[in-house]
């Protein structure tokens, strides 16, 4: 894989963000669990208050750091893609990756503003627990799940990364162009008796 300087660096402030940036996404998801009932979409009711506040804080803290390394990445990602000099023929994982990430950019944009909500309201005392639930609900069921289907598409892109399928090489690619051409191109074959027998019955 030809990399440069610029592009070796990009990758590793892309791979390092993307393991704290998921790792936050992972705990928010797992400590947003205990505010819900498993069997059904709704929130428990049992909770006591000093635990809700706990959970609050915990998602607050994730929260802010999925919105301080998400640009991190997002520029590391452009700045990758701009200089890494790869042939995406040849690795079209590489641009299936690159479409799964940026096409969640708004979604992802759009939620982190529904967290800065969130955590400006909890760091308000006292809290509005009401408010930071439904904040919370409309985070998890925004546009029917599709975070959830964002997270999915990240995980994803790691898999596309490690097997790197559909890969192919420059050989590979030329010996596909010559059995298209082949099919589809059009080749004149100059007959020279055909040709003598239309001028003499001119």
């Amino acid at each position: 894989m030809p990399l440069n300087k610029k592009s070796k660096i990009a990758l590793f402030i892309l791979m390092t963000g993307a393991i704290f940036w998921l790792g936050a996404i992972n705990v928010r998801f797992f400590i947003g669990n205990q505010l819900l009932n498993y069997d059904e979409f709704n929130f428990r009711t049992s909770i006591p208050p000093d635990e809700e506040n706990q959970i609050f804080k915990m998602i607050s803290d994730s929260s802010l750091m999925i919105m301080a390394v998400y640009p991190v990445v997002f520029i590391a990602a452009i700045v990758f893609l701009r200089n890494c000099k790869i042939n995406l023929r040849e690795n079209p994982w590489l641009l299936m990756s690159a479409v799964l990430f940026f096409v969640f950019v708004p979604v992802e944009i759009y939620t982190s503003y529904i967290d800065l909500k969130f955590i400006m309201l909890f760091d308000k005392r006292p809290a509005n627990h009401d408010r930071l639930l439904e904040l919370f609900g409309e985070r998890i069921g925004f546009l029917r799940g599709v975070p959830w289907i964002a997270v999915m598409s990240y995980y994803t892109i790691i898999w596309l990364a490690v097997f790197k399928p559909l890969k192919k090489s420059t050989a590979e690619l030329e010996e596909e162009e010559k059995k298209i051409q082949d099919t589809h191109g059009y080749k004149y074959i100059f007959h020279e008796d055909d040709d003598l027998i239309i001028n003499e019955s001119k």
